[in-house]
């Protein structure tokens, strides 16, 4: 006959059966304090080194970073093509004739979104930030008026251009080779 116990394994929250008497058909609460003793030393270890590395840190600023926009487009189905005419009709010519470097356009052949387009934040870089609007893209802007006519016609078009993108997503990324 074999006498039984409960622990209460401290990596779960059910209790897990355990024989008395030496015989352990399901035992977590071991195996469990065995992997956890194994974690501990190198997690240790690791914040030893760099509590202790810590002390010889000194700032420092990257070299001439060069900071970027970098948004993924997916558009809605049967929108693509339109979109990209949009772009070449109004957007390229807007940067063309603002005297703006032209995004980086990647066209996805696989995954979830269509496009990438990288922009560089401009002479500022990451203090664009500080802008409601930029001067690079008031002067977008300005150039996509005249091309259509009108501010007016202008916002229009990006309006429309933004029935055309199902979602997207901005991030900010620093470009390691020049």
């Amino acid at each position: 006959m074999y006498l039984t116990a409960t622990l209460l394994s401290p990596f779960s929250n059910r209790i897990t059966p355990t024989f008395i008497n030496g015989y352990s058909s399901c035992n977590q609460y071991d195996r469990n304090m065995k992997s956890a003793k194994f974690l501990v030393l190198p997690v240790l270890c690791f914040l030893c080194v760099n509590l202790c590395s810590a002390q010889d840190m000194k700032a420092k600023k990257h070299d001439n970073p060069v900071w970027m926009y970098v948004t993924f487009v997916k558009f809605k189905p049967g929108m693509k093509t339109p979109a990209v005419k949009m772009v070449d009709d109004y957007f390229v010519k807007a940067d063309k004739n603002a005297g703006i470097k032209a995004p980086i356009v990647y066209d996805f052949n696989t995954g979830e979104y269509d496009y990438i387009v990288a922009w560089e934040m401009g002479e500022e870089g990451i203090s664009t930030l500080d802008y409601e609007l930029t001067p690079d893209d008031a002067k977008w802007f300005t150039e996509m008026g005249k091309i259509t006519g009108s501010m007016e016609n202008a916002e229009a078009k990006m309006q429309e251009f933004y029935t055309y993108v199902e979602k997207w997503q901005t991030e900010i990324a620093r470009k390691i080779s020049q």
